[in-house]
């Protein structure tokens, strides 16, 4: 593993170092690390959140359910249960450790 030996500074306002750190999080990654992927032009995507990856693993289950006449009160337990959980990861607010929230839907 190679190490790095060369260090950027930079300034920035409190704000926008909050701003940062949140992205960075979103993305499933530090800040440097965030920092480095921008500067070095490579596309950067927010890691998906918990509850959509919980929808996707309930839809495939589901799916699979359905190959073996699944009862349909299940289904419909079912699809109420994921529709749930891409609603509030739709309109989920997340509270960061710096007092900023930010949500992702329009209510």
């Amino acid at each position: 593993m190679r190490n790095r030996t060369e260090e950027i500074n930079v300034r920035v306002f409190k704000t926008e170092k909050n701003l940062i750190r949140r992205k960075a999080r979103k993305c499933g990654m530090n800040m440097s690390e965030y920092l480095r992927t921008l500067g070095t032009d490579t596309v950067v995507r927010e890691a998906p959140k918990d509850e959509l990856m919980q929808a996707y693993r309930k839809l495939t289950r589901l799916h699979d359910g359905i190959r073996y006449e699944v009862s349909m009160a299940a289904f419909s337990d079912a699809l109420t249960e994921i529709e749930d959980l891409l609603l509030q990861a739709y309109h989920g607010e997340e509270d960061d450790d710096d007092g900023g929230d930010e949500d992702l839907g329009d209510p």
